[in-house]
């Protein structure tokens, strides 16, 4: 991942920094809380029922979205926005059922997307979709990670709200808020000695 992370990302602000550490914190509770719910198992679970590389994937995930997509900072509607999020997390957190998940997490989808809907939204929804395709196809079917029921091609359809909602919610409240703190910031390599 270093090497990856110093040919593809370069130098690195003290707010993505920040940013790639709350991200990976997130996430890791997210893990966790799916985790026990039962929706997904790890084959070889490390530590909080996950591999340690896990712990560090979504960071670097959302950061290749940053850097690979940009476009302009949405502005506006920060409440409805605020309020899809939280409800997006809750269900993920709580609903063990794959058929239930889908219906909630893509109901909350399509009214992301029918309030927020420019080119970039549908940008940042669609990449993410196609990039949660390839992580998901190839961490099951190399054994990394499995989905309980037997879903057709051993991935629940519910992946592409979850990583769909990521890239609308990255786009429409991460964005904005990184903006705001990223003016003037001077980059920093992260494999540099201090």
């Amino acid at each position: 991942m270093l090497i990856l992370w110093t040919i593809t990302f370069r130098k690195l602000s003290k707010v993505e920094a920040i940013f790639y550490v709350c991200v990976c914190i997130f996430f890791t509770v997210m893990n966790a809380l799916s985790l026990k719910q039962g929706i997904f198992s790890f084959a070889s679970p490390d530590v909080l029922g996950m591999p340690v590389y896990e712990l560090f994937m979504w960071g670097f995930y959302l950061l290749h979205l940053k850097r690979l997509l940009g476009g302009p900072v949405a502005a506006g509607h920060r409440a409805t926005i605020w309020t899809l999020a939280l409800l997006y997390a809750a269900a993920f957190a709580s609903i063990p059922d794959a058929t239930v998940l889908l219906a909630v997490t893509g109901t909350l989808l399509l009214v992301g997307l029918v309030l927020f809907h420019d080119s970039h939204d549908l940008a940042y929804v669609g990449y993410m979709i196609l990039l949660g395709a390839a992580f998901e196809y190839t961490g099951v079917h190399s054994g990394e990670w499995s989905y309980p029921g037997n879903p057709s091609g051993g991935v629940p359809f519910w992946f592409v709200t979850l990583w769909g909602g990521v890239g609308l919610f990255m786009r429409r409240l991460v964005l904005p808020i990184l903006a705001r703190y990223e003016t003037g910031q001077k980059q920093v390599d992260p494999l540099a000695s201090p």
